[in-house]
């Protein structure tokens, strides 16, 4: 069931909403799924513990798109072209998150109190495909504190599927991570994949949660092996957009793939959770990100083809879409604005696509996460709308999943993840808590600022 938000917040209404339009034609075990959702809505209008809603100024959901302009969070930067380092050995060895080589980054615009480097190193992408290798950015501060430094696994939003599109080919590498300031005065460790490419060039496996979730946690074991760093096993996931998906896949897939990385928190930032819902609340979504989704699902899953996957009259523009990046260099968005005019409703053909629609499904984020779980989300984002986040939070509460959820009144998809923003502060000192094994709050908390 899609539910959608379009009003203010209100525990009551939506359990009546649900109520109202299941209850009569439910099965036993919809009936169940429905009691648990009211129960925690209900607990939640009254503010109880299991399941509270801060007192906090409440925003107004329904406030208009676009009301604050979405800073660039790119202005200035531009990207390389991949080199030598990229390319992979003729002989990747069969252990995931082998270091293969390293260097110092070179030409790159960094913080004055940081440093960084680029790695290669060895990941899966599920289990029974060869391992690859894969890029990902290292950031440190020239003076970090003694002993061991914890790690914030950092996961990118979309920027292409294409290898040239990757962040770590970018002049300001950092570009998006946000409260970088406070990670380097913490003394913390970002470690940032550009997640794996099955061949020089790509794709990347788009929305692909066990493969997204792999190459940041080999990502991890890799800048372990570094000379240059010392690190402890303590891991704090952080992922935004794309990356929030990839977080939230971490968290799932972690303590099964990668138990020597002790994940003790999770923060998804404006995720997709819930790809399928997403896509069917937002038709302009589904012909942006269509194309990306079914080149990557096509190489990456047996049963998924092109051609049969996107609409007869979007596959032209579709397939150069594809081979484009998201935001530079700058020609690349405007070349997709036009091609985007080519072709009228949707680009995915979900609705026919059994196959399609299966695999999507399979990429929600719908399992437990055992470490803290916190998920951010800007009121007035349009990219992923406050109330596809909302309905993918009510929906894991109700399965007993514990989370804190953040919204932000006055954030769009881009600002809430710029420096200085209300996230910023409230990441770190959350951060912290984790890094020091404190506990998270019980149930599920909302919280609006």
């Amino acid at each position: 069931m899609l539910l959608q938000l379009d009003k203010k917040w209100s525990m009551v209404d939506i359990g009546t909403f649900m109520i109202d339009q299941r209850a009569a034609s439910a099965t036993a075990g919809e009936k169940t799924y429905l009691f648990r959702v009211v129960c925690w809505l209900m607990a939640a209008a009254l503010g109880l513990v299991g399941c509270s809603q801060s007192t906090a100024q409440s925003p107004n959901l329904t406030a208009k798109r676009g009301a604050s302009s979405a800073p660039n969070l790119f202005a200035g930067v531009v990207a390389r072209a991949p080199d030598a380092f990229y390319d992979s050995p003729q002989r990747v060895p069969d252990r995931p998150g082998m270091l293969l080589r390293s260097e110092p980054l070179k030409n790159a615009s960094l913080p004055n109190h940081m440093r960084g480097w680029r790695i290669l190193y060895t990941t899966s992408i599920d289990d029974k495909t060869p391992l690859v290798a894969a890029i990902a950015t290292v950031f440190a501060s020239n003076n970090p504190p003694a002993g061991p430094r914890p790690v914030i696994a950092w996961q990118h939003g979309t920027m292409g599927v294409v290898q040239r599109c990757a962040p770590s080919l970018l002049s300001a590498p950092m570009s998006g991570i946000p409260a970088v300031e406070q990670i380097a005065k913490a003394g913390w460790v970002i470690v940032a994949t550009d997640y794996s490419f099955s061949k020089n060039g790509g794709p990347q496996p788009f929305l692909i949660g066990e493969a997204e979730a792999r190459a940041a946690l080999d990502s991890v074991r890799a800048a372990r092996q570094m000379p240059e760093l010392k690190l402890d096993s303590r891991t704090v996931v952080w992922g935004h957009s794309q990356g929030g998906h990839s977080a939230l896949w971490t968290g799932i897939v972690g303590p099964r793939y990668s138990p020597d990385v002790s994940i003790v928190g999770v923060v998804a930032i404006a995720p997709p959770g819930d790809v399928l819902n997403l896509l069917s609340m937002s038709a302009p979504l589904d012909r942006r990100l269509g194309p990306y989704i079914a080149v990557a699902y096509s190489r990456f899953y047996p049963d998924i083809s092109f051609e049969q996957s996107v609409h007869s009259t979007a596959q032209t523009a579709a397939r150069e879409i594809a081979k484009l990046c998201g935001f530079i260099p700058q020609e690349d968005p405007r070349r997709i604005a036009a091609l985007l005019k080519e072709f009228d409703g949707r680009a995915l053909t979900t609705d026919t696509n059994s196959a399609l629609y299966a695999r999507l499904k399979q990429n929600t984020a719908d399992e437990r996460i055992t470490a803290p779980l916190l998920v951010a989300q800007g009121v007035l984002d349009a990219v992923v709308p406050v109330s596809a986040t909302n309905a993918y939070v009510i929906r894991r509460c109700a399965a007993g999943q514990q989370l804190e959820y953040w919204t932000f009144a006055g954030q769009d998809h881009s600002s809430i993840v710029q420096s200085g923003t209300p996230l910023s502060e409230r990441l770190i000192m959350w951060t912290k808590a984790r890094f020091a094994n404190e506990p998270q709050i019980n149930g599920c908390a909302r919280m609006s600022y």
